[in-house]
C-alpha cells in the first residue's frame, strides 16, 4: 500500500561526500534517495561494457530478488540497460526517453518489478558518471498511478544531487588510489633491510618503515618529538643531524651525508645515512604516494654496522651453482675470515681451500678474492630485502 508522502527534497548531501572517503558511497547514496522516496524502488547500476566483473546492481525498496535478475538483463542486446548508454550524463530521463514502456520492462529486472503489487513500471533516472567503457546510473521506479506526483519530485531531487554524486565518485576513486599507493609505499620501504624514516624540509616525519617503527618504539637511536620532528636520542648527534640537514637544504648539490652515532663500548655501531630525495617528483605525486600533507625531502636510514652480512647456501647454489663446501667458504670470506682462519676452524689444509676458492672464482666469474667479496656483498644486500 502506498501512502500520501511528502517527499524530502531538501536532503543534505554531506553524507555522500563523507561516504566517498569512508568507502561506502553506493550504500550511502541509496539510503539518502530511499529516505526521500520511501514508496519507490531505488536502484544504482554500474555498467562496464569491456569487463563483466565491472558491472554491479544495488537496490532499495523492493522485495523482489532483483540482484538475481540483473545478470540476465546484461545479456539483452537492446534492453533497458543498453538504452541508458544513449542518455547524456546529467540529463534526467524518464521511461519514455528509454523507449516504449513494454521495452523498458521487457527484461528480467523489469518483469520482476512489474510482478509486484502495485507494479513499478515507471522510472526516472540519471547517468551521473561515464568514463570510457564504464558508467553509473541511479534510477527510481514507481507505479503508473503515482506518476504525476513522483515524476517531477524525482526529477528535482536527481537534478540536485547528480553533480555531487559525480564529484563523489572522483573522490572515492582517488581515495582508493591513495590507499593502494599508500600500501605500495609502505611495502617499498619495508623492502629496505634497514630502518628508514622519510622527513620533510622541517625535519618532520612523513612516513617510516615497519623496522623504523619498531626501532622508535624501543627508544633506539631515533625518536620523534610531540611536534612530529625526528631526533637522534644522543643530544650531540641530534644537534649534528640538524646541522647536516640545514647544510643540505642550503646546498642542493649536497645529496648524501653520514652521521656516526656515539656509542658505549660493546654497543652496536650505528651510522645514519641522510639522503636527499627528488623533491620535485615527490611534490608532484605526493598525493598519489599517500605521504600526507608534507612532502618528504630526505630519507634517514639507520644502519647497524655490527650486523654481519649473510648469504644462505641455497642462495649461493641457485645464483652461482656453488657446492655446500664452496658456499661455506664464500660465506666465511664475506664475514672477513682469511683462508688461514677457515683452515684452522674446519681442520682442512690451505691447499684444499685454495682449490675450492679457485672453483668459487670460476663459477662467480670473478678474478680475485677481493672482487668475489665485493660481489657477495652486493648479493647479501639484495638478500637482506627478502
Amino acid at each position: 500500500m502506498f501512502s500520501a508522502t511528502s517527499y524530502r527534497l531538501d536532503v543534505a548531501v554531506d553524507p555522500i561526500y563523507s561516504a566517498a572517503f569512508e568507502g561506502d558511497l553506493h550504500e550511502a547514496t541509496l539510503s539518502l534517495v530511499a529516505a526521500a522516496f520511501p514508496d519507490a524502488v531505488v536502484m544504482m547500476v554500474g555498467q562496464d561494457s569491456s569487463r563483466l566483473g565491472g558491472n554491479f546492481f544495488l537496490h532499495r525498496g523492493s522485495s523482489a530478488e532483483l540482484s538475481r535478475a540483473f545478470p540476465g538483463e546484461l545479456s539483452l542486446e537492446a534492453g533497458w540497460l543498453k538504452r541508458q548508454w544513449d542518455m547524456e550524463v546529467g540529463r534526467i530521463y524518464h521511461d519514455r526517453d528509454l523507449g516504449p514502456v513494454d521495452l523498458v520492462n521487457a527484461g528480467p529486472v523489469g518483469r520482476a518489478l512489474c510482478a509486484e503489487s502495485p507494479a513499478f513500471d515507471r522510472c526516472t533516472g540519471v547517468v551521473f558518471s561515464r568514463s570510457g567503457s564504464r558508467q553509473m546510473t541511479i534510477e527510481l521506479r514507481y507505479p503508473r498511478h503515482r506518476e504525476s506526483e513522483m515524476r517531477s519530485a524525482a526529477k528535482e531531487l536527481l537534478q540536485r544531487i547528480w553533480r555531487h554524486l559525480a564529484f563523489s565518485i572522483r573522490i572515492a576513486t582517488l581515495q582508493r588510489r591513495l590507499m593502494e599507493a599508500d600500501q605500495l609505499a609502505t611495502s617499498l620501504l619495508d623492502m629496505m633491510p634497514a630502518p628508514v624514516v622519510l622527513i620533510d624540509a622541517d625535519q618532520e616525519v612523513c612516513r617510516m618503515s615497519t623496522r623504523a617503527e619498531t626501532m622508535l618504539a624501543e627508544g633506539m637511536i631515533l625518536t620523534v618529538g610531540p611536534d612530529g620532528v625526528l631526533h637522534v636520542t644522543d643530544p650531540d648527534a641530534d644537534i649534528e643531524l640538524s646541522e647536516i640537514l640545514a647544510g643540505m637544504r642550503a646546498n642542493p648539490k649536497h645529496r648524501v651525508a653520514v652521521l656516526t652515532v656515539p656509542r658505549a663500548p660493546g654497543e652496536p655501531r650505528e651510522v645514519l645515512s641522510i639522503i636527499r630525495l627528488n623533491g620535485t617528483a615527490l611534490m608532484g605525486h605526493r598525493s598519489l604516494a599517500g605521504l600526507g600533507r608534507h612532502c618528504p625531502r630526505f630519507a634517514v636510514i639507520s644502519e647497524n654496522l655490527s650486523i654481519p652480512l649473510d648469504l644462505s647456501h641455497d642462495m649461493l647454489w641457485r645464483v652461482f651453482g656453488l657446492s655446500a663446501k664452496e658456499a661455506e667458504l664464500a660465506v666465511s670470506l664475506l664475514a672477513g675470515d682469511s683462508i688461514g682462519d677457515v683452515a684452522v676452524r674446519r681442520h682442512i689444509s690451505k691447499e684444499t681451500l685454495r682449490n675450492q676458492l679457485s672453483a668459487v672464482l670460476r663459477k662467480t666469474e670473478t678474478g680475485r678474492q677481493q672482487d668475489l667479496v665485493a660481489l657477495l656483498t652486493r648479493l647479501a644486500a639484495v638478500n637482506a630485502m627478502a
